[in-house]
């Protein structure tokens, strides 16, 4: 048989690469000696060429594949329909029509390829096609209904509203779609049992949930900026789904709202402007025993006193022993916790100012973490303060072995503080911190041999300091990496503005990393909000 020795990781290709690749085949003849050959990607069977782009989630790579040639065209249009954008290009006798559908349409056999649509609707553009003075005008037909019932493997469908150009991440964004167009989506797809998760990221009614109850297989729901009508319309979907997630919670204004619908969920995300405290998320929490993901929003300005004060005097001292044996979080709250399944957790603050406060937030997080097997933990200031308390949440992580991905780009981070994650944390992966002084990055030379395992395979730095310049970071983070590794790795600056820049480091010159947003990067853009989206 002939087989693929595969060198690079190709879910880090792009498109320069995938034209200068060569792979080797190895064919067994019937001797006892092997017979390796090397082969051109040009000639690669279409086979492999189709999974090989198809590994690719990168729609610009694709893009520039399919016009290298018509073998590569037809290897890459499947990834390129993997998700399409409906959005009115314009109105015939047949009434609204769609681009993407058109072509599918034309490209019968791309159908079955399309796993997600988006529809982007433009409110403005809406009411000018069908403006009308004639009072008994008939809107035509939309084929486009026909087109879209044609995809018998859509599994997530996004309603949204093109965001104004001059406020793209105001609650403008979240404006009502006309009830005739859920009406006809929800015929569309009624008969799509693949169809498990629908996000209505627009500002949804009632009627518009019993419409599209017509989908039964529905598991996630995303909501954009739901009233109190629609958090309890949603109920019985709650109750039947894996995933649920409010973008912006303002009318989530009482446990009694949700918290009896939880039980069975896997992912929960809940977004700013809800009225929960910090002790009333936990009593949420305390109904999510199979929870997975947790992505929420932690106000302080609503919260009540979860620690002791003799523990905060005794932060006071900065003693680790001391500061260990003394934390008396409220035994109440800690046993009433048992997210034995929590793997990623995503704490978006505001209000956290001074050291009691984080105190309170760092307390709060070891109590939802308590015997939770993390994988994943962001910490992120929704107001950019930053936190210059990071001892007790470096006792916490300290405790959580397991962990791989670790997001912290507000936490003023010491010496001490690198050298105590790299000899906790033997296998962390990706890391995202904030620098204040170049100095941070020799931790490495007051350790003793084998007590830091560095197993990095990104690295996310930021700096907004004038005592931290990016080309004092360079020769610095190479000499780390050279003493902890012993090669050194690959660093670029992404954004630099007056003494405030952007860079990721990683182990490999190939990536498909961004470095901008760690979250995007590592979960992919339907990671709920993600730093692009504004809070």
């Amino acid at each position: 048989g002939t087989t693929v020795r595969k060198g690079k990781d190709l879910s880090s290709t792009s498109a320069t690469t995938l034209y200068s690749w060569k792979y080797e085949f190895i064919t067994e003849h019937s001797t006892s000696s092997n017979v390796a050959t090397l082969m051109s990607i040009d000639v690669l069977p279409f086979e492999l060429l189709s999974e090989i782009l198809n590994l690719s989630r990168d729609v610009e790579t694709l893009y520039q594949s399919a016009l290298v040639c018509s073998a590569w065209k037809e290897a890459a249009l499947p990834g390129l329909y993997r998700t399409i954008t409906l959005k009115t290009v314009h109105q015939s006798d047949h009434g609204l029509n769609f681009g993407a559908l058109e072509t599918l349409d034309k490209y019968v056999h791309l159908r079955p390829y399309v796993r997600e649509v988006k529809f982007l609707f433009v409110l403005s553009d809406y009411v000018r096609r069908t403006r009308h003075t004639s009072t008994d005008h008939k809107l035509p037909p939309n084929i486009w209904v026909d087109s879209l019932a044609n995809l018998p493997n859509i599994q997530s469908f996004t309603f949204c509203h093109t965001p104004f150009l001059t406020y793209p991440q105001s609650q403008n964004r979240f404006l009502p779609i006309p009830p005739e167009i859920i009406d006809l989506t929800a015929g569309a797809l009624s008969k799509c049992d693949s169809l498990d998760e629908l996000n209505l990221l627009y500002r949804a009614t009632p009627s518009d949930i019993s419409r599209l109850s017509r989908l039964r297989n529905v598991r996630s729901v995303r909501l954009g900026l739901p009233s109190r009508e629609v958090l309890v319309a949603v109920r019985p979907w709650i109750e039947q789904c894996d995933s649920f997630s409010v973008r912006d919670a303002y009318a989530l204004d009482s446990l009694i709202t949700i918290r009896p619908h939880v039980a069975n969920l896997s992912m929960l995300h809940l977004g700013p402007h809800h009225a929960l405290s910090n002790r009333d998320l936990l009593q949420l929490l305390h109904c999510t025993t199979q929870l997975q993901e947790l992505d929420v929003f932690y106000d302080n300005f609503l919260n009540v006193q979860l620690v002791s004060l003799s523990m905060l005097s005794d932060f006071v001292c900065c003693d680790v022993h001391r500061y260990s044996s003394a934390v008396q979080l409220n035994k109440e709250s800690r046993s009433s916790l048992s997210l034995k399944h929590l793997q990623k957790v995503v704490v978006r603050h505001q209000g956290v100012a001074n050291k009691s406060q984080y105190m309170e937030l760092f307390s709060w997080l070891e109590i939802v973490t308590a015997g939770a097997p993390l994988k994943s933990i962001s910490v992120l200031s929704d107001d950019n303060r930053e936190c210059n308390f990071a001892l007790p949440l470096m006792n916490l992580l300290a405790k959580k072995p397991q962990l791989e991905f670790l997001n912290i780009p507000h936490v003023v981070l010491r010496q001490q503080s690198l050298k105590t994650l790299f000899g906790s944390l033997k296998n962390l992966k990706v890391l995202s911190i904030m620098l204040v002084d170049v100095n941070i990055l020799s931790f490495y030379t007051s350790a003793s041999p084998g007590e830091l395992i560095f197993n990095l395979s990104a690295l996310y730095l930021r700096s907004t300091r004038n005592t931290c310049p990016y080309s004092s970071v360079t020769p610095q983070l190479r000499q780390a990496m050279l003493s902890l590794r012993g090669s050194p790795g690959h660093l670029r600056r992404l954004t630099q503005e007056k003494q405030t820049w952007k860079a990721l480091w990683t182990s490999t010159s190939q990536t498909v990393r961004q470095g901008i947003d760690p979250l995007k990067d590592e979960y992919g853009s339907y990671s709920n909000a993600t730093e692009e989206d504004g809070w």
